[in-house]
């Protein structure tokens, strides 16, 4: 176990160095944002444009100032950095986790803005100096146009930025060869990981084999690329339409990231009973330890699937499926002597 835990923590430690210190990305074309911005205010708000720096200002909460351009032409299927640099003062949030202020490369495929997909360079509240940030996004085969939105969010204060750049972008050949190595690395250790619960554990093929499934259902569920996942969560909010079409028009992200949260938690549930009931006698603590590392190795892959990144959130949500299970399959266990004691 300890050769397990070492091997991990070199691996996590190579991940996030080259993820901090490797350029993924290199200009592959010309700057395609113009000058045609289209500036949205009200009576208790200002949004004001010079050159190419924006100001936006808002003392109403129930209102949205925003300053946007619609992009007439770009390539679908390619990848476009937005970078640019910005500062706010004494932001207050509204009510909702998106009323703020914040800078987006919005996605709309002919009937509606794809809010599903990644759209978020930055967003602020309270007060902040100038900085640079920067977000490249994967533009969908089904996109008919993008914009580029700096706006209040029915939140209040003030916001600037400048410096906006918009470009298309290719890997380098550095970050291609890193991510290689590193996700083959991940996939030699979860299997080395999967392996060692076998050499643990009892020798009962049906439990290895649904070990094997699980274990299968949850490297393709936490490495499959954000544009697959999106179209599989789509596919599985579709088949479950049955309220109405404005709720789901509504809250279709969040019920597409509930059932991805979902699958992640059922999962590794899945994993946490038959790997405790394939390793038997081992403590729970060998059983939860297998659990952790293989949550943190698919999280920490993450960091080289396209569209996705790791968070702590879905390590958890892993974990405390994995826990579950593992609860579960003591609590049938334990009351299973209890049946067998008293027969």
């Amino acid at each position: 176990m300890v050769k397990k835990n070492i091997l991990f923590a070199l691996l996590a430690g190579v991940t996030i160095f080259c993820h901090f210190f490797i350029d993924q990305y290199e200009k592959s074309g010309l700057e395609i944002l113009g000058d045609n911005w289209t500036l949205n205010a009200s009576e208790s708000g200002r949004a004001e444009m010079e050159e190419n720096r924006l100001f936006l200002f808002s003392s109403d909460q129930k209102k949205s100032v925003s300053i946007q351009q619609e992009i007439p032409s770009f390539e679908q299927g390619s990848i476009l950095e937005l970078s640019a640099d910005m500062k706010c003062d004494n932001i207050q949030a509204g009510a909702k986790p998106w009323n703020q202020s914040r800078l987006l490369l919005v996605q709309h495929d002919g009937q509606k803005d794809r809010w599903n997909r990644p759209h978020l360079v930055a967003s602020f509240v309270g007060t902040h100096e100038w900085d640079s940030y920067s977000q490249s996004f994967a533009i969908g085969l089904e996109t008919e146009k993008i914009m580029v939105v700096a706006q209040l969010s029915q939140s209040t204060g003030s916001f600037w930025v400048k410096n906006l750049r918009l470009y298309p972008v290719t890997q380098t050949k550095a970050y291609t060869w890193v991510k290689t190595g590193i996700l083959f690395s991940w996939g030699l250790f979860s299997v080395f990981l999967l392996g060692s619960c076998f050499f643990y554990g009892s020798h009962k093929t049906l439990l290895q084999g649904m070990l094997v499934i699980a274990f299968i259902s949850i490297i393709i569920g936490t490495t499959m690329p954000n544009g697959m996942k999106n179209r599989v969560s789509n596919q599985v909010v579709n088949q479950i339409h049955g309220v109405t079409d404005t709720f789901f028009d509504r809250f279709e992200p969040a019920v597409a990231s509930y059932i991805s949260k979902a699958g992640h938690f059922c999962f590794f549930l899945l994993f946490g009973l038959v790997l405790s009931m394939l390793m038997g006698r081992e403590s729970g603590i060998t059983v939860m330890i297998h659990i952790l590392l293989l949550a943190g190795a698919t999280e920490l892959a993450q960091f080289y699937i396209d569209g996705r990144s790791p968070l702590v959130w879905d390590f958890v949500i892993d974990g405390s499926g994995g826990l579950i299970g593992l609860l579960l399959m003591k609590f049938f266990a334990m009351n299973t002597r209890k049946i067998k004691g008293q027969a």
